[in-house]
């Protein structure tokens, strides 16, 4: 069996995606509009795995200028079984042909940083297993950040504007020093913004809505609060473990960076696009994050479930000494 390579999405590959539940040990879910979003991946380079025409496998990287991101390393549901994913990957032909395919993506495409680089939930096993078999460690870490609201206050001020000049400066001089920045999904859309009376940027956000079907929330309890939360009129109104909504907001900028404008901005965009949530991926270095996670109420179900953590896995010697820039299409 050989890899084979392409530089486009393929419906086979949408389809193993759609049908691929993630996580083991903390949340688990299953992503709801893969087709409307995986064709917006970006410089994409396919290696599948194929046998009888069925795709078995898929490596999908994201060509970047600094580096490579592993967007997808997706596996058959036969290799998913448990202890088969081991056995299988340790045999030795299918672990070189992986081996191979890292070895000449990197060749081709280092980017200026050399950097291949992904995203795994600390608690998953069998990723944490997997990533390590091809020379990934662990250099950094993520907050996944709940913030949520039953019945979020409208805003004065905050609208949906066309992503301008001044936006992306004002984004530029907070985020362009973090590793890992880029603007391919800044530029696409819409990006909302805070604005006073006199028309000065209070806040600014990119925030993309994402769909899940949970079969598990993170932390102990997570198995049994999914299977209650739909029968507590509350939290049925917060999640909707079938067809769950939220948000993700990425390059968030504030000219007074404090717990009450954060707020008041994260419910005013929440009352907005009619959502009760968001999911924020924080590198646990970032300057923001840092300054207000601890003076932020951050909404019934940080209380529920705490922070989830992430860790940031690179493969060889590069050590991203700066917080990572996280795009919120790469967690979604």
């Amino acid at each position: 069996m050989k890899f084979e390579f392409s530089e486009h999405i393929t419906p086979e590959l949408v389809q193993l995606l759609e049908e691929t539940t993630l996580g083991t040990n903390g949340a688990m879910y299953r992503h709801l509009d893969v087709k409307d979003r995986i064709y917006q991946t970006d410089s994409p380079l396919c290696f599948s795995l194929k046998r009888n025409d069925h795709l078995l496998a898929n490596i999908t990287f994201c060509k970047r200028s600094f580096g490579l991101y592993l967007r997808y390393f997706a596996f058959d549901k036969r290799f998913q079984s448990k202890g088969k994913a081991r056995q299988n990957i340790q045999k030795s032909a299918l672990k070189q042909e992986i081996e191979g395919v890292f070895q000449r993506v990197e060749q081709e495409h280092p980017g200026q940083l050399n950097m291949c680089y992904a995203y795994i939930d600390a608690r998953n096993a069998r990723s944490k297993w997997m990533s390590e078999q091809f020379g990934f460690q662990t250099k950094a870490k993520l907050s996944t950040q709940t913030f949520s609201r039953v019945y979020p206050k409208q805003l004065t001020g905050l609208s949906k504007e066309a992503i301008q000049t001044e936006h992306l400066d004002w984004i530029r001089s907070k985020y362009q020093q973090h590793t890992a920045y880029f603007e391919e999904y800044l530029k696409d859309g819409s990006i909302h913004c805070w604005r006073s009376p006199d028309g000065k940027l209070l806040a600014l956000a990119k925030f993309t809505n994402v769909t899940w079907e949970i079969s598990r929330l993170p932390g102990k309890l997570g198995g049994v609060f999914v299977k209650v939360l739909p029968y507590l009129p509350v939290f049925r109104k917060l999640v909707n473990v079938k067809n769950h909504q939220f948000l993700v907001p990425e390059a968030v900028c504030l000219a007074d960076e404090s717990p009450e404008v954060l707020e008041a901005f994260l419910a005013g965009v929440l009352n907005l696009e009619n959502r009760q949530m968001m999911l924020w991926w924080n590198d646990e270095r970032d300057p923001l994050y840092l300054k207000l996670k601890d003076q932020m109420n951050w909404g019934i179900m940080h209380r529920i479930l705490g922070v989830s953590p992430v860790d940031v896995v690179i493969r060889g010697d590069f050590q991203p000494e700066n917080p990572m820039y996280i795009a919120a299409f790469d967690m979604i």
